[in-house]
């Protein structure tokens, strides 16, 4: 399952390869809403782990220039172009309400890949047309969704683990075309939220999914997994240095987001390695009864030698706050080693 989306790097000059005022979309109360910035689109891969988490790592980056015919639509077509051919396995790609459009689904479609995603709640939605009668050319659309017949669908309440809470939503489907992919037909999800604080229910979202055999439970909650983007986004920009990269051309900024990105991921699957038999007394004893991450995998590589470490992984797996003596032991490389003096003649 692929993600795709795009984020913003501030910077302070024009002269940076991409640098160009941008619209920031996340609406932040200490920042203006036009940016000097760059803009990364990244293509990402969701995973489950044993534990339950979702993640998002990331595969391929590029730069949006900040001038010419390329913009985010044209090279998130062109990551996905890249990495298909190397998938043995069907496709479905999410994104949210930026990248729904016909200039990025329709190949995507055509390739035989599958689109979840976010749309405007005023997407053109027709039923399909009643069968054909008598002369004359046939139909392509039925009858319009409108506010009202939207409203007037049959509603089901639930409560669903999304977002790492549960939550109380309710959907409404159905299958319909959309105009502004020329009437292809799909899976259409109207999602509310309730808020038990204002005891009210939010906006309506828009879920279109090209698979129309899937139910309303199981789009809602493939779109879900959409959301482990943005906090990847924060932890590379933040921690991982993506706004610290100063490269002059754009080909070396390219090259060292991909190895920054290429980090955070083997990083990020150390934590599933390595999660039994990680020496958590050892690295970072105050974090015993929190759960592994990237950034204590992080500190041990700093810490100890990569043969230890893979010494370590490939152990047998045992608990890491364990005092067995199968429990992996990292000796520590700030300690002195002892001196082995030489007799004299």
């Amino acid at each position: 399952m692929l993600v795709i989306d795009d984020t913003l790097v501030p910077r302070g000059s024009l002269s940076a390869p991409g640098c160009g005022i941008r619209f920031d979309h996340a609406h932040k109360i200490n920042r203006p809403d036009f940016l000097r910035s760059q803009n990364w689109v990244t293509l990402g891969i969701s995973i489950f782990t044993a534990e339950g988490r979702r993640w998002v790592l990331p595969v391929l980056s590029r730069l949006v220039p900040a001038t010419g015919n390329r913009n985010k639509l044209t090279l998130a077509l062109a990551l996905i172009r890249a990495l298909a051919p190397v998938a043995d396995i069907p496709i479905r790609v999410l994104f949210d309400s930026w990248f729904m459009r016909a200039r990025l689904v329709l190949p995507l479609l055509h390739r035989g890949l599958h689109v979840v995603g976010q749309a405007r709640r005023d997407t053109a939605l027709y039923l399909p047309p009643p069968p054909r009668s008598g002369r004359g050319r046939p139909r392509k659309y039925g009858q319009k969704l409108t506010p009202t017949e939207i409203e007037a669908l049959p509603a089901t309440t639930l409560t669903l683990n999304l977002y790492g809470t549960d939550q109380t939503v309710r959907l409404r489907s159905v299958v319909a075309l959309a105009r502004f992919l020329h009437g292809t037909l799909v899976r259409a999800v109207w999602c509310e939220f309730f808020d038990p604080e204002n005891q009210t229910w939010s906006k309506p979202r828009l879920l279109l999914a090209s698979e129309t055999q899937l139910s309303p439970e199981t789009v809602l909650r493939i779109y879900s997994r959409r959301w482990g983007i943005e906090p990847l986004f924060h932890n590379l920009k933040r921690w991982w240095g993506i706004h610290n990269l100063w490269q002059q051309s754009r080909k070396a900024l390219e090259c060292w987001m991909q190895i920054r990105s290429t980090a955070w991921s083997l990083a990020q699957l150390l934590v599933v390695v390595a999660d039994e038999s990680f020496p958590m007394r050892h690295v970072a004893p105050w974090r015993a009864l929190h759960p592994l991450t990237a950034g204590l995998i992080a500190q041990w590589l700093r810490i100890d030698k990569p043969e230890s470490i893979c010494s370590a992984t490939a152990s047998t797996p045992s608990p890491r706050n364990s005092s067995s003596p199968n429990s992996a032991t990292i000796p520590d490389s700030r300690q002195p080693r002892p001196v082995h003096l030489r007799r004299a003649p």
